[in-house]
């Protein structure tokens, strides 16, 4: 009797998160015939009671005040808004294939009534989005946190996309294939991709690698080199001074802005870039940056022009780059 009782609960339970919301309430009548289908039967006192017991255990279901009283789930784990927020970034991300993308999605409607669940396919539009196509990127994944927690480094094969004697897109093992072995001091999402930020252990520096052109990644049997760098790394930091997650020497740059692109500035560099003067309409900006063309090309992409003013030689570099990319 008390495992029936556990049974029809469950039931009870998923069929009003399933099939009810604030926008669609069920009556008493309603709900039992749709458990009696399912082979529970019970009169209004027991309705009454296990409705209440799924209160107490922490369930927000509420009634209406119409004549005929309906119920309906409340408050969720995640309310509407915060899936779509959760679905966009599923969508938006080259980070996930497509077959995952559209596995994770299915789960997240899950999440919500069938009925809120046809609003969240209506606002999804995945398949002509670049995705990835590595689908062991979420072991990869796995594994480097599995390392981090055990401190210890990684090892694995890294590619780049080549084009092959019949024109196709071809992997192609960097180090003639041989293993990198990295101390992974954190992970970075940016641009829809995720990098493994680490410790090269060959070239002993600090390198980032996007993880989804890893291959045969595996916990090293080797405790992580953690130097003076290592603490004192910031992961936010880093990633602020690398533009595309290309790197460069880094420099301290001095940029001349118009007012209007102060909030562009604040959101690249955050509270470390320097406010170094106000000039009328502009301000000269100061921030560490790994000089590269992706941070050239980032500073030609805003809406208004900015200038280098220090040091000299980034901006005879930020001139010979807009030399190269004239049209001849």
């Amino acid at each position: 009797m008390a495992s029936e009782q556990k049974k029809r609960l469950i039931y009870l339970r998923e069929y009003l998160l399933k099939y009810t919301d604030e926008e669609h309430a069920l009556s008493r009548i309603e709900i039992e015939r749709a458990l009696a289908e399912k082979g529970f039967e019970f009169g209004r006192k027991t309705f009454y009671d296990d409705i209440n017991a799924l209160k107490e255990s922490g369930m927000d279901i509420l009634s209406t005040k119409s004549d005929t009283v309906k119920y309906y789930v409340g408050n969720r784990e995640f309310q509407l808004s915060e899936l779509k927020l959760l679905i966009d970034a599923v969508g938006c991300s080259r980070f996930f294939t497509l077959k995952k993308t559209e596995e994770l999605i299915s789960k997240l409607e899950c999440l919500t009534s069938v009925y809120q669940a046809e609003l969240l396919k209506r606002q999804v539009f995945v398949k002509n989005r670049v995705k990835s196509m590595n689908e062991t990127i979420y072991y990869a994944i796995d594994t480097i946190h599995n390392a981090i927690n055990l401190d210890k480094a990684v090892c694995f094969k890294y590619f780049k996309w080549i084009i092959d004697e019949n024109n196709k897109p071809a992997m192609a093992f960097k180090h003639q294939g041989s293993l990198y072995e990295v101390s992974p001091w954190g992970v970075s999402w940016s641009d829809g991709n995720y990098y493994l930020i680490g410790f090269d252990h060959k070239d002993k520096i600090i390198k980032h690698f996007r993880v989804d052109r890893m291959r045969n990644t595996a916990v090293s049997d080797n405790f992580r080199i953690k130097n003076e760098n290592f603490r004192k790394f910031d992961i936010e930091s880093y990633s602020s001074k690398i533009f595309g997650m290309f790197g460069g020497e880094e420099c301290y740059v001095k940029m001349k802005i118009p007012s209007r692109l102060v909030d562009v500035f604040v959101d690249q560099f955050g509270s470390s870039l320097d406010i170094c003067g106000n000039y009328d309409d502009s301000y000269v900006v100061g921030a560490n940056v790994a000089i590269s063309r992706q941070f050239f090309a980032w500073l030609l992409g805003l809406s208004e022009p900015v200038a280098i003013v220090y040091p000299p030689e980034v901006n005879e570099e930020m001139k010979s780059f807009v030399e190269s990319i004239k049209c001849q």
